[in-house]
């Protein structure tokens, strides 16, 4: 993954939320100021998470006051992508639900192009997207 450490972002994830690599993420408005939560269908993408949230002193994954690290939209990204979905060379990507993304528009925001060759999507794997800042 290319290296932007200006960028980097430590974000409070909102109780419960377990996100990893490549999820999209969205301010949580239920949560207070500062905290996110995974995408949901129709959300606006603000960040893409960089590692899987923090662990406590066991390693296990902390599921309140949890932080993660993300780097806001606006370039080049590793992203999620939902599972069997064909995408080719700069298709359109959406935001979707459970922070992935999808090529399928329906009321969902532009999340970017794919940066690749054609291929069907796997689960849990990265993609390279170009992202936009704006919907």
């Amino acid at each position: 993954m290319a290296d932007f450490p200006s960028n980097y972002r430590s974000m409070i994830v909102k109780d419960g939320v377990l996100p990893k690599a490549g999820n999209l993420l969205n301010y949580d408005a239920t949560s207070g100021a500062g905290t996110v939560d995974l995408t949901a269908n129709g959300d606006a993408c603000f960040f893409i998470a960089l590692d899987e949230s923090s662990r406590d002193a066991d390693q296990a994954l902390v599921t309140a006051g949890a932080t993660i690290t993300a780097l806001p939209v606006g370039g080049m990204a590793y992203v999620l992508i939902t599972a069997s979905e064909a995408i080719v060379a700069g298709q359109v990507l959406y935001v979707a639900a459970n922070g992935l993304a999808t090529k399928v528009a329906g009321s969902n925001k532009i999340l970017g192009h794919y940066l690749g060759s054609a291929l069907t999507t796997a689960a849990d794997t990265l993609y390279a997207v170009n992202t936009k800042q704006t919907n």
